[in-house]
């Protein structure tokens, strides 16, 4: 009897272990493997009070499946940046393993449920987009690059409800944090407190280019893509697999003009060297940060598109990508300036650097591209579909 009773205890155990474990499994915890997949999240163009991460765009910012991009009616990052989910050979995000039974083959009578200040709110994915752009690129933008923003946006809506409602919002397809989803406002009722006097214009221009885009996403294969954008990049983006780690066909670094008409194209953090020590070692432990500081950093790879890839920081390996998020820089294409008091991080660019540039598609829409245009350059091998609703 005792040996039944103390099997019967085991499997309870075990029963109760499982969804523990699985959940570990799926990536809700923290820790590298975290870092390392690649996930969509909306970047802002503002500055958060103690990271220095971007925050929701002002007028003329943009922000891009990695950070919105834009500034006094420009963009500034991107919608998405890479952190939590990862990217399967079908070329869609998934959260975590654990969104398949929530899976979805599409639109459901064309709406979209959307985690809004922490509430779930269904409605047509073509609202929803219209306040994903006027939350990510400025009205001040040529009307094709507002267009290319609007395809982008609704690709990346797309993209999440195949991949299935994550762990994060069981309740909702996409929220509106951008850390983890995309930037959203009501446009409606966020429009006059945004833009004022040139309210009623912006909107009017804003639901002008979603609805001359309806309909239409990004695709390869058949599939919606992870369709990532940013401010502003270097001459060139960056590769996927530069930057997050994983090789997708439509995130390679492609040449971009425009970026240095940013506000924020180049910019610098400078720290005490106290205020570095502490930094450092709230996320590297083991890292030595003694002796002369101009030791402390060695061994760094860069990509082709100039970001930093690597380095060793106290003997420590760390990736650019995470000093970025870190020090609250604009970029990880960066330089260092050290003294025996400071260290400065110069950055050139805006955002992460992958996909759709939004000052690069400014720029190219005002040299006469049309938005299918810029979309092919920036996600070559793409082709835009019309959804079957």
């Amino acid at each position: 009897m005792k040996k039944l009773l103390g099997t019967g205890a085991m499997l309870l155990l075990i029963i109760y272990l499982l969804p523990v474990c699985y959940r570990i499994y799926a990536g809700t915890a923290l820790g590298d493997r975290a870092k390392d997949v690649l996930a969509a999240y909306a970047e802002t163009g503002q500055e958060q009070p103690a990271e220095g991460l971007s925050e929701p765009l002002q007028d003329g910012q943009a922000a891009a499946g990695g950070d919105p991009g834009s500034e006094n009616g420009q963009g500034g990052s991107s919608v998405w940046n890479p952190m939590g989910s990862t990217v399967q050979p079908s070329d869609a995000p998934a959260d975590s393993p654990a969104a398949a039974p929530d899976r979805q083959p599409g639109l459901l009578n064309g709406d979209i449920t959307v985690l809004v200040h922490g509430e779930p709110q269904t409605m047509p994915l073509e609202t929803y987009v219209e306040g994903v752009v006027a939350a990510e690129i400025s009205p001040d933008f040529p009307e094709d690059a507002i267009r290319a923003q609007a395809v982008a946006a609704r690709t990346y809506a797309v993209s999440k409800i195949n991949a299935g409602r994550p762990m994060q919002h069981r309740n909702a397809d996409i929220c509106d944090d951008y850390t983890h989803c995309a930037a959203y406002l009501d446009l409606a009722a966020a429009a006059s407190a945004r833009w004022g006097a040139s309210a009623d214009a912006n909107t009017q221009k804003i639901q002008k280019a979603v609805c001359d885009t309806a309909g239409e996403i990004i695709t390869k294969d058949g599939e919606a893509i992870v369709a990532v954008f940013h401010a502003a990049s270097a001459a060139r983006t960056e590769s996927a697999k530069d930057i997050w780690g994983s090789d997708i066909p439509y995130l390679q670094s492609v040449v971009s003009p425009g970026g240095s008409a940013c506000e924020k194209y180049e910019g610098t953090v400078r720290l005490t060297l106290d205020e570095f020590r502490i930094r450092v070692l709230e996320n590297y432990p083991a890292a030595d940060l003694s002796g002369d500081p101009k030791r402390w950093f060695s061994a760094s790879t860069r990509s082709e598109a100039g970001a930093v890839i690597t380095c060793t920081l106290g003997g420590v390996q760390v990736k650019g990508a995470d000093l970025r998020t870190i020090f609250g820089l604009n970029s990880s294409n960066f330089t260092l300036t050290i003294n025996d008091q400071t260290i400065a991080f110069h950055t050139i660019g805006y955002g992460h650097g992958v996909g759709l540039s939004q000052y690069g598609a400014k720029y190219l829409a005002e040299q006469g591209s049309r938005y299918p245009e810029i979309l092919s350059h920036y996600y070559p091998g793409t082709e835009l579909t019309r959804l079957q609703v």
